[in-house]
């Protein structure tokens, strides 16, 4: 086995490291990835004999815009030989808890009973003490009403809240996955749309306020799918105002309502909203209050609801 860093030039957000770990873990050959959004740097465990470094690079750059650079080990670095078939035995066992700990897995001594829990792709069967049961994720809580963006059955059993940014190339990408669920389960999910510009996309605050000028003519999920179906064509207040022509708004009350910035605090109250319930990047998708990071494979979303409407 072998191990790879890379720098990812151009990866702005937490969802966009989210989608290349996705896509590298369905390579075969590789073991282990992690990407760091704060760093910008990618680390990635792979069998040689299976793949090669060139493969690994090539897939993260088609992933989105992005150049890749090559980091080399320091010295030190290339003086430790590390072994990723076992872990080192000697570390002391308590920092070897205490990591697992962090990684999510919770080691309660107890009866000697076992149960298989989950971090992430790994299963560990560790003694836990049946009557401590772990915590469970936190739920976020929304108030929805009908002055929300809402499609779907109103009274649905799931609800899916989107935070979303209209010039955030995953979002553009999620877009599809959506419509899919909502076409697959129709009448059992609802989506929520919010908005959350990011700051780094020039345009997607005016993005989120022209949807809101469209939905003063009641158009704002017609202009939606408009924005998301130009994505490539590059945003602009010109562009926004012909694509409110296209879909026969009024153009003088649409071009005024954009041009006076009338909803840019409404925008930034739902980037508000997003931020306190632990929103970092868009897509975000909360699934009945259980937050789902990145533009995740519809399969993924599937077996969350699934398991939902099963209870």
């Amino acid at each position: 086995m072998k191990k790879a860093k890379f720098k990812i030039h151009g990866m702005h957000c937490n969802s966009c490291a989210i989608l290349i770990e996705e896509r590298l873990k369905n390579l075969q050959g590789v073991i282990q990835t992690k990407i760091s959004h704060e760093s910008g740097k990618g680390v990635i465990v792979y069998d040689e004999n299976a793949i090669e470094e060139t493969e690994i690079q090539r897939e993260i750059e088609s992933v989105g815009e992005y150049s890749v650079e090559k980091i080399e080990d320091t010295e030190k670095e290339k003086n430790v030989k590390e072994d990723y078939s076992r872990p080192n035995l000697s570390i002391p066992i308590s920092i070897i808890i205490a990591g697992l700990i962090i990684a999510g897995a919770i080691i309660i001594n107890g009866d000697g009973g076992k149960k298989t829990i989950s971090t992430g792709q790994i299963a560990q069967n560790l003694p836990v003490n049946d009557t401590q049961p772990l915590e469970a994720p936190a739920i976020a809580q929304f108030d929805i009403t009908k002055n929300d963006h809402i499609r779907g059955d109103f009274n649905a059993l799931i609800t899916l809240v989107e935070f979303s940014c209209f010039e955030c190339p995953f979002s553009a990408r999620h877009n599809p996955t959506l419509i899919k669920i909502l076409d697959d389960y129709k009448g059992k999910v609802r989506l929520v749309y919010k908005h959350f510009p990011l700051g780094f996309h020039p345009n997607a605050q005016k993005a989120a306020e022209a949807s809101e000028c469209a939905d003063e003519q009641g158009k704002f999920w017609e202009y939606h799918d408009k924005l998301f179906e130009n994505f490539q064509l590059g945003y602009s207040i010109e562009n926004f105002k012909q694509w409110a022509k296209d879909l026969e708004l009024n153009s003088g009350k649409f071009n005024e309502c954009l041009d006076s910035g009338k909803y840019a605090q409404k925008v930034q109250a739902d980037f508000q909203e997003g931020t306190g319930k632990g929103v970092n990047g868009t897509p975000a998708t909360f699934i009945n209050g259980q937050l789902v990071s990145g533009a995740l494979p519809y399969e993924s979303f599937k077996q969350i609801i699934d398991n939902l409407l099963s209870q």
